[in-house]
C-alpha cells in the first residue's frame, strides 16, 4: 500500500465512511479496478463512476447520494473549493516519472532558450525538481512559481504558475502526459511553449497547433457576429455551473435569438437537430480550445466571445 493510498484510506476512515463513490481521470482507467479492490480490502464498499471526470470541478455528489455513499474519493485532483453535499477525499495520486532522459535526448530543442519556465500537472510535480537540476547543470536558468499546492503546478483552467513568471522566461517547458496542459498554456502566452510528453518520450513545439486553433477561433468569432440563433451551453457540473440569464439578455439586446441549453457533459452530438447558428459555452473554458474540430457550428467560450 503506497503512502498516498494509505493517507486517502485514513481520511476516509476519519469520516467514518462505509460506502465510497470513486471518481478518477481517464488516464487512470486501466488501474481503477485494482484501486477498487484495494479499497474493498481496506473495508469499504465501493461504487466506481465510469463517467468521464474532468477535474475537481466535476464532483458527482448527487450521484453518490443516490447510491447511499457517505463519502466520495476523487483521484488525481486536489480540492477546487467546490461546495458539495457529500464529504470528498482528494487523493492527488502522484506518478513517479523521470523527465531527464527525455530532456537529454531532445536537448537541441531547448538550446535557443536561456531562461526556461517549468510547469506541470499535479501527477508529475515531483518531476519538476529533477528537470530543474538537470537544466541548470547544462547552463540554463530555470524559473518556477507556486500558485496552487505545488511548485509549477497548473490546471487546465488555472495557469497562474506560468503567467506569473512569463516576463522572466524565454520559453516554457510543460512536463505532462499528452498535450492538454501545454496546449492550454500555449493559447495564453506569446512565449514558445514546449511539451515534454512523458508517454511519447518527446519534446515538441506547440506553435503550429496553436496557430491552427487561433485561425479556427478567429473564423468562429466572425461567424458568431453574423449568427441569428445562438445557444448558451451550460453545465450542471458542480464547479462549472454559471447562471446564463444576464448573458442571454445582453445577446438579445444585440438582436440575437437565444436559447439556454443545459446538460451534464457538453458534446457536439447533443446539438444535432437543433436550429442553432452558433453557440457559447459557459462551462469549462477548454471546450473553446480542445474540442473545436468536433463541432459543425461556431463555438466560443465566454472569454473568446468578449462577453
Amino acid at each position: 500500500m503506497s503512502g498516498s493510498f494509505a493517507r486517502a484510506v485514513e481520511k476516509l476512515r476519519q469520516l467514518d465512511a462505509k460506502r465510497v463513490f470513486v471518481q478518477y481521470p481517464e488516464g487512470l482507467k486501466l488501474g481503477v479496478q485494482e484501486i477498487a479492490k484495494d479499497l474493498e480490502k481496506a473495508g469499504f464498499e465501493i461504487v466506481v463512476c465510469i463517467e468521464p471526470c474532468y477535474g475537481a470541478c466535476d464532483i458527482r455528489d448527487a450521484e453518490a447520494e443516490r447510491f447511499g455513499c457517505d463519502a466520495l474519493l476523487h483521484i488525481g485532483h486536489e480540492d477546487f473549493g467546490v461546495k458539495v453535499d457529500v464529504p470528498v477525499v482528494f487523493w492527488e495520486y502522484f506518478i513517479d516519472a523521470d523527465p531527464v532522459p527525455i530532456i537529454e535526448k531532445e536537448f537541441a530543442k531547448l538550446e535557443a532558450y536561456n531562461k526556461i519556465g517549468i510547469v506541470t500537472s499535479i501527477q508529475f510535480v515531483h518531476a519538476v525538481d529533477k528537470a530543474k537540476k538537470f537544466l541548470e547543470s547544462r547552463g540554463k536558468e530555470v524559473r518556477t512559481h507556486k500558485a496552487l499546492s505545488y511548485d509549477g503546478q497548473i490546471l487546465g483552467c488555472n495557469l497562474d504558475a506560468a503567467t506569473k513568471i512569463e516576463k522572466d522566461v524565454d520559453a516554457f517547458l510543460c512536463i505532462s502526459a499528452g498535450k492538454f496542459y501545454s496546449l492550454g498554456l500555449a493559447m495564453k502566452t506569446d512565449k514558445p511553449m514546449l511539451c515534454l510528453d512523458l508517454e511519447k518520450g518527446t519534446i515538441s513545439d506547440m506553435d503550429e497547433t496553436k496557430r491552427k486553433i487561433q485561425k479556427t477561433i478567429a473564423w468562429n468569432k466572425a461567424a458568431f457576429d453574423e449568427a441569428k440563433r445562438v445557444a448558451l451551453l451550460v453545465s450542471w457540473k458542480r464547479g462549472q455551473t454559471k447562471q446564463p440569464f444576464e448573458l442571454k439578455k445582453k445577446l438579445e439586446a444585440r438582436g440575437k435569438e437565444v436559447v439556454i441549453l443545459a446538460m451534464d457533459e457538453i458534446t457536439p452530438e447533443k446539438l444535432v437537430g437543433l436550429k442553432i447558428d452558433a453557440a457559447i459555452t459557459m462551462a469549462c473554458p477548454r471546450i473553446g480550445i480542445d474540442d473545436l474540430g468536433r463541432y459543425k457550428m461556431p463555438v466560443l467560450n465566454v472569454e473568446q466571445a468578449g462577453l
